[in-house]
């Protein structure tokens, strides 16, 4: 597999999952062959052949241990699967792990050897976990069982050093809807739920079989394999990263996609089970002030009143708020090519550049996307076309806040930008104003410095269970600024964008990624999202003709 930068990028992964390959480079992959949709195959039913009939995880007939068998006790509060959970129905029959549960019925077991049940929503894992008489782990449960609870936190279940190899989260043939359908970007719900995709080689692994990926405790795969569905304080949060990937959105334990609803599924989505140790008064390291196991999802994931909500203005805390309905910014003169709070972009563009990095940033072992520097300068390989156009100096604020607007979606932000008689960029007009006409990788030059712009940020992005906001105000960076004076293309908040050559739904691409370290340059984009789809980095900045 090789990479080559050469203009944008023509494909992008699933929902802020983000791919194995450097965003903006060509990836090119060898296909293999893969089992036919539906069939059944030798893991299956060896998971079918291992399957034990369920039975309630608190009936257990010994009370000498403090957690049901398959689980570990962590530190004296609760317990958590050992292993990530597959289901069986009430006769003890597994589920197939490659098909989504469509409404069946079944419970959660805990158990080594096996193919975890992946295409499982975070209500159906709730569902799952209850059946089997424990519940869905809290993201805090989730973080202390990885991490660990002393002071000293773990940034990998082992330890604080990465071990290239130790989890299955750094998939050698890149991603497998690549390898499944390379004549494809189709990135939709059905195609992300195709029960082939985790058939073929080298996907999900057997639980327990990564033998380094453990904790202390005796907890595996809590990096890398599947995404683990736990229930945030606001929102459901998927936790640990899976086969493809284990950085894009955090390191190791740290890693969280907070982008998804209850309902949500696809061929990453997994899931294990915590519960209540054992009231067994011989246990002594089991504390007497246990937490009480959740009463619903609904309550926990979803705390605040939609209908209260609504009736405040949209922000990071909530995003159930109306949308702010700015005035059109005067201009300057009466002949200024462009209103006060944007500027002039003008110039020839390159249609194809050809960049190539010199390092990577990445750690061994991992996919290559942060490119420390690239070789100057950018070679232009396309036809240069001339551009004329006007765009927001600052992504978009809402009147009286300070920073950037979030939880915004696609078509949400084309209304905005239609209040102000503007609207959303052109893909070339954002990358334009981004590179300007050297065709700069970063708008600040050929460097990455994740300082002068927001972004490279690194550490736990739950505090609690919440997202931690790390947003900076519009003009915090006053050094990241584009050939053309434009603030904070990279970073800080990802940039909805239109795709001028795409029908709806289609037309929705992200640009310029945000505070984790990632896709942040001018020519790397996502347009694996719909345009109903609105995340905690989503903004958005506005453009218009210039007179």
């Amino acid at each position: 597999m090789w990479f080559r930068c050469r203009g944008s990028p023509t494909w992008a992964v699933a929902a802020l999952m983000a791919t194995a390959a450097s965003p903006g480079c060509k990836r090119h992959d060898t296909t293999t062959g893969m089992t036919p949709s539906g069939s059944a195959t030798a893991t299956e039913t060896a998971n079918r052949a291992a399957a034990p009939p369920h039975e309630p995880a608190l009936a257990s007939s010994s009370a000498r241990q403090p957690c049901p068998e398959g689980m570990a006790l962590i530190d004296g509060r609760f317990c958590i699967d050992k292993w990530e959970a597959s289901v069986v129905d009430d006769n003890g029959a597994s589920h197939s792990p490659y098909e989504p549960l469509n409404g069946a019925k079944v419970a959660a077991v805990s158990r080594p050897g096996v193919v975890p049940q992946a295409y499982v929503s975070q209500y159906e894992a709730g569902e799952a976990c209850e059946r089997a008489g424990k519940y869905l782990c809290a993201t805090q449960e989730w973080a202390d069982a990885c991490m660990g609870t002393g002071p000293a936190k773990r940034t990998y279940p082992w330890g604080w050093r990465a071990m290239p190899g130790a989890c299955n989260d750094h998939r050698a043939k890149g991603h497998p809807l690549v390898e499944l359908q390379p004549d494809s970007t189709a990135r939709d719900f059905e195609t992300l739920n195709d029960p082939r995709i985790n058939q073929l080689p080298d996907t999900v692994a057997r639980t327990g079989s990564f033998e380094r990926c453990v904790t202390p405790d005796g907890v595996f795969d809590m990096v890398g394999n599947l995404l683990e569905w736990t229930r945030g304080q606001t929102r459901p949060l998927l936790m640990g990263g899976h086969y493809v990937d284990s950085v894009e959105n955090g390191t190791g334990c740290m890693y969280v996609t907070p982008d998804h609803g209850e309902h949500y599924h696809d061929f990453t989505t997994g899931f294990r089970c915590c519960a209540r140790p054992y009231s067994d008064p011989r246990v002594t390291s089991v504390s007497s002030a246990l937490p009480a196991p959740p009463a619903g999802r609904a309550q926990a994931t979803t705390p605040l009143n939609p209908a209260e909500a609504r009736k405040a203005p949209r922000s990071f805390s909530n995003p159930f708020g109306y949308l702010p309905h700015p005035s059109p910014p005067a201009y300057e003169t009466p002949d200024a090519p462009c209103p006060l709070d944007m500027v002039l972009v003008a110039g020839g563009r390159c249609g194809d550049n050809e960049q190539t990095c010199k390092t990577w940033l990445d750690g061994p072992g991992m996919p290559e996307r942060a490119c420390g520097e690239f070789e100057a300068p950018t070679r232009c390989v396309g036809k240069r076309t001339p551009m004329r156009f006007c765009i927001d100096k600052y992504e978009f604020t809402a009147p009286g806040e300070a920073l950037p607007l979030t939880y915004v979606s696609w078509t949400e932000a084309q209304l905005v930008c239609g209040f102000m008689g503007k609207r959303l960029c052109y893909e070339r007009e954002w990358e334009f104003a981004c590179e300007g006409e050297e065709g700069l990788p970063y708008p600040y030059g050929y460097v990455r410095d994740g300082k002068r712009c927001n972004h490279d940020r690194d550490g736990l992005f739950v505090d609690g269970d919440k997202l931690v906001d790390q947003r900076v105000a519009a003009d915090a960076l006053p050094l990241c600024k584009s050939p053309f004076g434009v603030f904070n293309m990279v970073g800080n908040v990802d940039e909805w964008v239109q795709r001028a050559e795409a029908q709806a739904p289609h037309r929705s691409v992200l640009r310029g990624g945000w505070w984790l370290k990632g896709r942040n340059r001018c020519r790397a984009a996502t347009d694996s999202h719909g345009e109903s789809y609105a995340g905690p980095q989503t903004g958005f900045r506005c453009c218009r003709d210039a007179r």
